[in-house]
C-alpha cells in the first residue's frame, strides 16, 4: 500500500464528535444497536453508521482506562482492547523523551498522544487505514498540533524514508489472541524486520512486547533491556529498550509508585526458610517474571527466606519489617496446621469475621471454601489464609 500522510479538515472533525456523541447519548438511553445507526446521517461522515457506533461504546467502555478524557477520545474495539492504560502509557513516554519519535504501529493512537507531550514531533504509523483516521481524531480532539499521522505499512519502502528524521522508533505490535507461547515471529509488525529496517536511522528502538516472554527467550531474537512493568501489583506490560536506550539488562517498575529494580543491582542468596517469621511477603509478579527477586531483596536489604514459589504467587518470610511497592506485607497471626477445623479454631481465636484465601484452588471452589471456613466467626477482624506446605498461615495485611 502507497503511504499518506492522513489529514483531517476541522468540518469532518466536527460532524464525526457531533455523531459519536449522539449515539452514545442514544446508547446510554438504552436503545439497540440497530435503532442507533439508523439515527446517524452518513453523508458526509468519514466514518461509516457502524463505524461511529463502534467509536460510541468504546468511549463508554474507556473511562475505566482513561478516566473523563476518554470522554473526548475515539477508539474502536481492538484499539480499546490493547490500549496502554494512561499511568503506563505516561511513563513510557517520559522514558522515552526525544525531539522526534515514530511510532511505527499506532493503532488508533492512544500511546501518540502521550509521547506529544514529551516529544516535540511524533509520527504515527498504522496499515490499517480506518485505525489511522481514529488516530488523527484523536490527535485533533486534544489539539495536538505535533503529530503526523502516516497510513502506510511501515515494512514499506515509503515509511522508513518519511520519518527518517525520528531520533526513536517505538513499535507495539498486534499480537494473536490466545497464543499459549508468546513468540517474536507470531507479532504484527515483526520486530526482527523493524530492526531490519529502521536500525539504519538508529539504534535506539523500543517494543512493547507479550509480558508473559521470560528474559531469555527475548535474548533469543532481541537484545536490549527488558523492562517488566507492574500495574497495581499485577505485570501488565513488557518493554524492549535497545540500543542507547537500553540502562542495563533486566528491570522491572512498579506503577505508579516508579520503584524500579534492575539486575544491576547486588543479588543475596535466599534459602528455603525451615520456618515462619513475623512475616509473609507476597513478591510483585513483574519482579518474579524479571527473575529479580534476589536483587529486590538486596537492593532493600531485607533479611528474607522463600518459603512458596510457584505459578500463582512467590511468598517470602521474614522477622524484618521494610516496605517496597514490590512486596506486599503481612503480619504473621497464627501458624496452624492446615485442615478446616485447626484452621477454624485459630479464625475464632484470632477473631476473625471475614477471610481472604491466598492459597490455590479450582475457582469453582472458592467460594464454598471461604464460607465453610467463615460459618460461625463473630470477630471483625479481616485476615488473609495461606497455604505453605502443611501448613496454615493466617496474617493481617500491614502494607
Amino acid at each position: 500500500m502507497r503511504a499518506v500522510q492522513v489529514k483531517i479538515e476541522e468540518t469532518d472533525f466536527r460532524k464525526v464528535e457531533k455523531a459519536v456523541s449522539k449515539a452514545v447519548a442514544l446508547i446510554r438511553k438504552g436503545l439497540p444497536k440497530e435503532r442507533v445507526v439508523r439515527s446517524i446521517k452518513a453523508k458526509g461522515l468519514i466514518l461509516s453508521p457502524d463505524d461511529v457506533y463502534e467509536v460510541a461504546r468504546c468511549r463508554i467502555k474507556a473511562r475505566e482506562k482513561f478516566g473523563e478524557l476518554a470522554d473526548n477520545l475515539f477508539f474502536d474495539e481492538e484499539g480499546l482492547r490493547y490500549s496502554t492504560p494512561k499511568v503506563v502509557a505516561e511513563y513510557r513516554a517520559k522514558r522515552l523523551k526525544c525531539d522526534v519519535i515514530a511510532d511505527v504501529s499506532c493503532g488508533v493512537g492512544g500511546q501518540l498522544l502521550f509521547f506529544a507531550t514529551h516529544c516535540k514531533k511524533v509520527y504515527g504509523v498504522e496499515i490499517n487505514p480506518k485505525r489511522a483516521i481514529i488516530a488523527a481524531l484523536n490527535a485533533m480532539a486534544l489539539e495536538l498540533n505535533n503529530i503526523e499521522i502516516i497510513a502506510g505499512d511501515a515494512l514499506g519502502e515509503e515509511v522508513p524514508v518519511l520519518v527518517r528524521d525520528a531520533d526513536i522508533i517505538f513499535s507495539d505490535p498486534a499480537r494473536p489472541p490466545g497464543e499459549e507461547i508468546r513468540t517474536i515471529d507470531s507479532l504484527e509488525p515483526n520486530p526482527l524486520r523493524i530492526v531490519e529496517k529502521y536500525s539504519h536511522t538508529t539504534d535506539r528502538i523500543a517494543f512493547e512486547l507479550p509480558p508473559q516472554m521470560p528474559p531469555g527467550r527475548v535474548d533469543r531474537w532481541l537484545k536490549g533491556e527488558k523492562e517488566y512493568t507492574s500495574l497495581n501489583f499485577k505485570l501488565n506490560r513488557l518493554a524492549l529498550y535497545m540500543g542507547g536506550l537500553a540502562d542495563c539488562d533486566v528491570s522491572a517498575i512498579s506503577l505508579p509508585s516508579e520503584e524500579r529494580v534492575t539486575s544491576e543491582d547486588e543479588a543475596v542468596e535466599i534459602d528455603v526458610a525451615s520456618r515462619i517469621g513475623s512475616f509473609i511477603y507476597e513478591v510483585d509478579p513483574a519482579v518474579v517474571k524479571a527473575g529479580l527477586v534476589a536483587n529486590l531483596i538486596g537492593k532493600i536489604g531485607l533479611q528474607a527466606e522463600i518459603v512458596k514459589g510457584d505459578k500463582r504467587r512467590t511468598l517470602l518470610t521474614s522477622d524484618g519489617e521494610v516496605k517496597s511497592a514490590f512486596l506486599r506485607r503481612y503480619k504473621v497471626v497464627d501458624v496452624v496446621s492446615f485442615g478446616v477445623e485447626p484452621i477454624r479454631k485459630a479464625l475464632r481465636k484470632a477473631g476473625a469475621g471475614k477471610v481472604t484465601l491466598r492459597f490455590s484452588l479450582p475457582p469453582s471452589e472458592y467460594w464454598s471454601v471461604r464460607k465453610k471456613l467463615e460459618n460461625g466467626l463473630e470477630g471483625d477482624r479481616w485476615v488473609y489464609l495461606f497455604r505453605i506446605g502443611d501448613s496454615a498461615v493466617i496474617a493481617e495485611p500491614t502494607c
